[in-house]
């Protein structure tokens, strides 16, 4: 029994099963999550260590070296980059792929358990790499007039309230001022009772504690001791006796002022010019994006209800743009099955194959829905796209079985025949045509790399989407024709269409003049072999040709409506120097931006980001591209920082490299700032490049303090003991903390300043010595000025340099090449390299994954049509279109003005195991013929004609459903447009390819497998003569 006859003998079960895929279907949409990004963990970590004080050069002998080793040591590792700034330490690492992040994460906290690091410097923070939660899930702006206010509101209320959410991994505070408990001592009366600032700091610390005592007993009781000593206002730190060196006492604030400061903010928000404070909010791994967003708005109206003072703007949240993401893509799936119903219409004229098809979509899109909660994939552009992209195929089995059924009842079989027998007859080249389809997702799906990330759901979803389609063709589909088939109908209208034709014998419609224009071109290079070969030869030759010109990029530009301005200032710049620079790039941004819809920006002491939110896409005429290209044009003229201006964009948020980036390697820092800022002056004067500059900033003015050991050996002194000195008093040392209202201040102990106001202070200022008293600095250090690096680059435990840029134009290639003739010609040091890299060594390596990807398929499809036909040169005819598809499909970028990218790729490696569908049913039908007798010319010419209406009806709703993300109707669907183009291309021209050429090749492959029999047999025949 077949599996048609078995769901018709069954009605019941077989609608049951529909019944409960449609309602676990609606119930499981509802719960998948939505975010606009598959979850994309990268095989890399970061790791940032804090060193207050510390220059470049010290963080990369004290911080950086240590990490490094220690890192190089856990197994996985495959490179590391470091950054040594300014008090900080940056190291990216990269992992073999198929490393455990997280067991890689424990490891590295292992080894860095047992480094010696300096004190003061902070535990190293490791932070694994996951793409899709680099962006915040929402930004809270709190505004009002006093920052120390906003910032403790922030701390205390808003903070925890919306850390308390589910989902919500961390709060980051940005642009208030916090306050500490200063204790800046004096130095004539500390020196003159013998008093250092670290003799203070021990005290402070010994005398703020809460120390657990042990059990005693009361009575029947047991009760815990602790001794309380803790400080509960700033009095008590001021009132706090010391023990004098000399003996005695005395309370600190007779050598020191005591009092609650505000500290220097680090950064500066603002929205709309408006000084905040931001609440940057992370969600969690694998958390829902758009209910953590929409739970901070909620909880944020929420503490306004409550507290109506609290003013308040969410500058930015997730849902905006995932909303819109979501919604363009289900727009597009409905209007993909509203047009695949209507051509279906169109073809067959009756309303109940249309109603068979009408129902049969939904139950397959729901179908994967259920399948997607269960293999725990989230409601993201790359899977809705990927069920959009699938919805003009999944009708293509339904449409074939759906017309030979109603062929079968046309030649006057009852109902049941005509459905189970329509069914059986074509279920062989359906399944070997939608494993095919198939197959082409498992490479894709299983590719590695940045690729393999963002395109696993969407290979997964259309898998399952054209699986199901196959199922439901085969079961529901054939039931369906039972419940609305009218045989009689269907014979009668069968009767009257061929009286029709007779009568219209002299004057044939439009339709019968095409298929007979049709048999006669068919005819012919069935006649002239040679002829036909050479047609479509020639037609791949022209599109290679035309695509030749095509310009390669990583991904396509989607329009996300912002634009990113990044200000670098020198180091050592003032907050508020880089906070009036950004405010000038503010006013020049609203000055020259009609398109702006609000902004918000946080300003650092040598940096500055600006993001500016652009209205709808409807109701703007430049893309966000066009606008950071004219403003970069208006920033030009603002000295003393570097202006990188860009639109936020999909390659930047999966952190791409830059579009120019070489890479130069040596180990003597002023010569690789030579090579650096020549590269950079040659890069920078080639036409497409903007934005160029060297990693290698200006050095600037450092004291150094050098220690004269033997001098500092006389008064007891040690290098240690000197830095820490020379530290104390320049920088303050947290002693302890205090917890005041509720909230924990530091307590810095620090001198009067006055040693960092010249060079001579510095040298005069009093180092207390082991022995007693005190010796000015200049006797036991040398302090002069050196010229230092800003920053430090490593790589692998090398120092190295990097030239970045963009392009105006995207054009990696021609770029890279450009930059590979400079690097040719160009002198390098022995020992020292420079390579090329960035975006195009990340597309490079992409395209290498998918075309690997490409082959596989290819193979994969190749093994199914061999296993089909059981023939090895059957498969060879089938994919003979190929060429000639791809080369078509590409055809369409260059005439449409798009870049060949990432997405083109993927649109080619699913038209391998698409349009070889028609192919496949056109050449089994032949095969069906000749063996029911015909020759092979008859069978050509019967079979043909008579598999046009499918084979139209199956690429008109593809290439209809792909129509609405070809033409990119939202800014969502951007990306996917080049996909949508390619496959509509790849589509019609295969599809004209395989009418004409596949009965083409058909014959060629069959003279030359006639050949080889008839040689074959001949030396059989000739092998016993000789023998004789």
């Amino acid at each position: 029994m077949t599996i048609s006859k078995f769901c018709i003998k069954h009605k019941v079960t077989t609608l049951l099963a529909v019944i409960l895929i449609l309602v676990f279907g609606v119930a499981f949409t509802t719960q998948l999550q939505m975010s606009l990004l598959p979850n994309m963990s990268y095989p890399a970590a970061y790791v940032y260590c804090y060193y207050n004080g510390a220059g470049p050069s010290d963080m990369e002998e004290l911080v950086t070296r240590p990490l490094e080793s220690a890192i190089m040591s856990v197994s996985g590792v495959d490179e590391v980059q470091s950054s040594s700034a300014d008090s900080v330490t940056t190291v990216q690492i990269l992992y073999v792929d198929g490393t455990d992040v997280d067991i890689a994460a424990a490891k590295l906290r292992e080894q860095f358990d047992a480094l010696s690091l300096p004190d003061g410097c902070s535990d190293p923070v490791i932070i694994n790499l996951n793409i899709s939660d680099m962006m915040p899930a929402a930004m809270v702006a709190l505004m009002g007039d006093d920052l120390s206010e906003l910032q403790a509101l922030a701390e205390d209320t808003v903070g925890p309230a919306l850390e308390r959410i589910g989902g919500v991994a961390a709060v980051d505070i940005f642009g208030g001022v916090g306050q500490q408990v200063a204790v800046q001592l004096d130095p004539t009366r500390a020196a003159g009772y013998g008093l250092s600032n670290a003799y203070v700091c021990n005290f402070l610390a010994a005398e703020n504690l809460l120390y657990p005592g042990g059990d005693m007993q009361n009575g029947s009781k047991t009760l815990t001791v602790s001794t309380d000593a803790k400080f509960q206002t700033v009095d008590d730190v001021a009132n706090m006796l010391l023990a004098l060196p000399a003996g005695g006492t005395i309370r600190l604030s007779e050598v020191a002022d005591v009092a609650l400061e505000t500290t220097d903010p680090d950064t500066v928000a603002k929205v709309d010019g408006t000084a905040c404070v931001l609440l940057q909010v992370t969600k969690q791994s694998g958390a829902n994006e758009v209910t953590t967003a929409n739970a901070v708005e909620a909880k944020m109206a929420e503490l306004q209800a409550k507290a109506p003072s609290i003013r308040y703007t969410l500058p930015y949240l997730a849902t905006d743009y995932i909303n819109m993401a979501v919604e363009s893509a289900i727009q597009n799936i409905v209007l993909g099955v509203v047009l695949a119903a209507i051509v279906v219409f169109l073809f067959l004229r009756r309303p109940d194959a249309t109603m068979t098809i009408a129902i049969s979509m939904p139950v397959c899109i729901l179908s994967v829905f259920v399948l997607m909660n269960v293999f725990d994939l989230t409601l993201n552009m790359m899977s809705l796209g990927g069920i959009a992209m699938g919805v003009g195929m999944i009708v293509d089995n339904s449409i074939v079985v759906l017309e030979n059924v109603y062929r079968y009842a046309g030649e006057g079989h009852d109902r049941m025949t005509s459905c189970v027998e329509g069914t059986r007859e074509v279920m062989l080249s359906l399944t070997a045509s939608t494993l095919t389809t198939v197959a082409v997702f498992l490479p894709l799906g299983l590719t590695g790399g940045l690729a393999g990330m963002i395109f696993k759901d969407f290979c997964l979803t259309i898998a399952f989407l054209i699986l199901a389609s196959l199922a439901i063709a085969v079961t529901l589909v054939p039931l369906l024709c039972y419940f609305l088939l009218d045989e009689e109908k269907v014979r009668r209208q069968r009767l009257r269409r061929e009286a029709r034709d007779a009568k219209r014998a002299g004057r044939p419609s439009l339709v019968q003049r095409a298929r007979k224009a049709y048999t006669g071109v068919l005819r012919f290079f069935v006649r002239h072999l040679g002829l036909g070969m050479a047609a479509s030869i020639a037609l791949v030759a022209v599109f290679v040709g035309a695509c030749l010109s095509t310009n390669m990029v990583l991904m396509p530009e989607m329009d996300q409506g912002q634009v990113t301005i990044q200000v670098s200032t020198p180091i050592g710049s003032e907050l508020e120097e880089t906070a009036a620079i950004a405010d000038r790039v503010v006013a020049v941004a609203q000055d020259h931006c009609p398109e702006l819809n609000d902004l918000y920006y946080q300003t650092q002491a040598e940096s500055a980001t600006i993001m500016l939110n652009l209205v709808d896409k409807t109701e703007r005429t430049r893309s966000s591209a066009q606008v950071a290209a004219d403003l970069r044009e208006y920033l030009r003229d603002i000295a003393g920082c570097e202006i990188t201006t860009s639109a936020s964009d999909m390659t930047a948020m999966m952190g791409s490299s830059s579009d120019i980036s070489v890479a130069v390697t040596g180990e003597d820092y002023q010569v690789l700032s030579r090579i650096g800022e020549d590269l950079a002056a040659r890069i920078a004067s080639l036409e497409d490049a903007i934005d160029v500059s060297s990693s290698v900033s200006e050095q600037v003015p450092q004291v150094a303090v050098t220690v004269n050991r033997q001098a500092a050996a006389q008064y007891g002194l040690t290098a240690a003991a000197i830095g820490a000195a020379v530290r104390a008093e320049l920088t303050g040392t947290t002693a302890t903390t205090v917890t005041i209202d509720h909230k924990e201040l530091d307590v810095v102990v620090r001198g009067d300043g006055v040693a960092a106001r010249s060079l001579d202070a510095l040298r005069s200022m009093p180092v207390a010595s082991a022995y007693g008293g005190y010796v000015p600095l200049s006797s036991v250090a040398e302090v002069n000025v050196e010229l230092a690096p800003q920053s430090i680059t490593r790589v692998n435990q090398s120092r190295q340099i990097t030239v970045t840029g963009d392009t105006i134009s995207g054009n990696t290639t021609a770029m890279t090449k450009q930059i590979k003739e400079i690097l040719a010609e160009y002198p390098m040091p022995e020992g020292y390299t420079a390579e090329s890299g960035g975006s195009y060594a990340d597309m490079m390596d992409s395209f290498s994954d998918l075309l690997l990807a490409l082959l596989v398929a290819l193979g994969l499809v190749y093994f199914i049509l061999a296993s089909q036909f059981e023939s090895f040169l059957m498969p060879v005819i089938v994919m003979m279109i190929l060429p000639v598809a791809f080369a078509g499909a590409l055809f369409a970028l260059p005439l449409t003005g798009r870049d060949l990218s990432m997405i083109s790729l993927v649109a080619l490696i699913m038209l391998a195991g698409t349009v070889v569908n028609a192919s496949i049913i056109l050449v089994d039908y032949i095969q069906t013929r000749r063996a029911r007798g015909e020759s092979r010319e008859e069978a050509i010419l019967n079979a043909c004609p008579l598999r046009i209406r499918p084979v139209m009806m199956t690429t008109l709703t593809t290439i209809l459903a792909v129509v609405p993300m070809a033409l990119g109707m939202s800014g969502a669907a951007e990306m996917m447009a080049d996909m949508g183009v390619t496959m509509i291309s790849g589509m019609v021209v295969s599809t004209v390819i395989t009418l004409l050429f596949t009965p083409v090749y058909y014959s060629v492959i069959d003279n030359i497998s006639h050949i080889f029999h008839r040689r074959k047999r001949e030396s059989e025949t000739s092998a016993p003569v000789a023998a004789e």
